[in-house]
């Protein structure tokens, strides 16, 4: 029974962590969910899971980082207005012969103790290479983004048919089992009955109590499983704590073993790496366009009123009109070497989202035929497995017989029944590691 365990607990992600963290029933207000097929599985996870929600605010989000980005080649505009209280006004020495005084220097003073500014500055990119390729950067993010959100998609598909799998698989053990305890129950009433004859002995009643009791630890254990299986389904469907799902479907073990022609998608992780390489490039060539010329417009529409004394009038008349338009060309010549290494460090950063992008499609591709070649190798065990199972029980069935009419001893019934138990573990774990690789196969259709 222990591999049939292990072979379960392969279909359940995360089992141990998820069952820690599994949804509490609570008893007298209860919802129930009821799942039909694992299609429904799929289609309930893909809606209310709440790591989609969370992708969904993170595509929302891009979107607008790219407007935001989008927002250098519109026009700036600011108002400001503000006041100067010149405490003392430059001394500008001018000739005499200007205020009357020949062959003296007069010092004069120009301007108002008080010059308020008001106005509206405009700008306008013009040129500027960075704004452009930031907002490229911006726009593949939102791809980025979708893309990994594709991925986890693929990745929820998996975890649900490998879980929704591990609760078909526990149901027919559990099936199984209880047919396994009554016949294991009817043994001990029969080497009893011997005992109470005078045909049986202690230690055959023993051999029989001991082989029920590991029949009712292997329930338990299934139990366990199927439970577990069920909380975290729940999780990943994202039904609340108060809620109780039911798995509707009982497919028999013979027919989950069955499929229907492989066709496998491009894996969608590749996908992500493809926009990881396409940003790295955009940042290289971002840091490069730092040394690249800019040109903007500004203008400014403006008025300008001068005081003698503290104060502000609103009269048309109090006010000078000052507008200018200008044209700003930068150029840089010089920033030290950083921009230089940094440069460097993109286009490494580039050549990195290179390499790690054909590791994984070299993997990939490994991966995929080692999964077709895998889902055939496990059909044909569960084939062979299930054959033996059902010969197993038929030998047991004819031993049991022979035990009743007294023609075996107890001993040779017992490992007959052992044979048949451990034929049964074998099938289920074959049949468990099958579905295994189904719900992986499933994920990239």
């Amino acid at each position: 029974m222990r591999s049939l365990i292990i072979g379960i607990m392969l279909l359940i992600p995360g089992a141990t962590i998820r069952a820690q963290t599994a949804p509490q029933n609570t008893a007298g207000s209860q919802d129930t969910i009821v799942i039909d097929s694992l299609s429904e599985a799929l289609a309930r996870a893909l809606k209310s899971n709440p790591t989609q929600a969370v992708y969904q605010q993170q595509i929302r989000q891009a979107h607008y980082n790219y407007k935001a980005a989008k927002g250098a080649f519109y026009p700036n505009a600011t108002g400001s207005f503000g006041g100067t209280d010149n405490l003392h006004l430059a001394t500008t020495p001018i000739p005499g012969e200007l205020v009357g005084a020949p062959g003296t220097t007069y010092y004069a003073q120009f301007g108002k103790q008080y010059v308020y500014n008001a106005g509206i500055t405009l700008t306008q990119n013009i040129i500027n290479w960075q704004a452009v390729l930031e907002t490229k950067t911006a726009e593949n993010n939102i791809r980025l983004v979708e893309s990994q959100q594709a991925s986890y998609v693929q990745s929820l598909r998996e975890q649900v048919a490998r879980t929704y799998y591990s609760v078909l698989i526990a149901k027919t053990s559990l099936k199984i089992i209880t047919l396994d305890e009554i016949a294991g129950d009817s043994l001990v009433v029969l080497a009893r009955q011997r005992l109470a004859e005078g045909t049986g002995d202690v230690i055959s009643l023993n051999q029989a109590l001991i082989s029920g009791n590991n029949i009712r630890q292997n329930k338990a254990l299934s139990q366990q499983l199927y439970d577990q299986g069920i909380y975290n389904l729940a999780i990943l469907l994202g039904a609340g704590p108060g809620t109780a799902l039911v798995l509707a479907e009982n497919a028999p073990a013979d027919s989950l073993a069955k499929s229907s022609a492989i066709t496998l998608q491009a894996d969608k992780n590749l996908e992500v790496y493809r926009q990881q390489i396409s940003i790295s490039d955009l940042q290289r060539q971002s840091q490069k366009s730092l040394a690249y010329p800019t040109l903007s417009a500004s203008a400014y529409l403006g008025a300008q009123q001068f005081r003698n004394d503290f104060g502000l009038s609103f009269d048309n008349k109090a006010w000078s009109g000052y507008r200018y338009v200008g044209l700003n060309l930068t150029i840089p010549l010089f920033t030290g070497l950083s921009n230089t290494y940094r440069y460097r460090s993109s286009l490494a950063q580039k050549q990195i989202a290179q390499l790690q992008y054909d590791n994984a499609l070299e993997q990939s591709g490994i991966t995929d035929r080692l999964l077709v070649k895998n889902h055939k190798d496990y059909q044909e065990l569960v084939l062979a497995s299930s054959g033996n199972f059902r010969l197993y029980h038929e030998t047991l069935q004819v031993d049991r017989q022979k035990y009743e009419e007294g023609v075996i001893p107890l001993d040779i019934y017992l490992k007959a029944f052992q044979d048949y138990l451990t034929a049964e573990n074998t099938y289920m774990n074959n049949l468990s590691q099958l579905l295994s690789i189904r719900a992986t196969i499933l994920s990239r259709q």
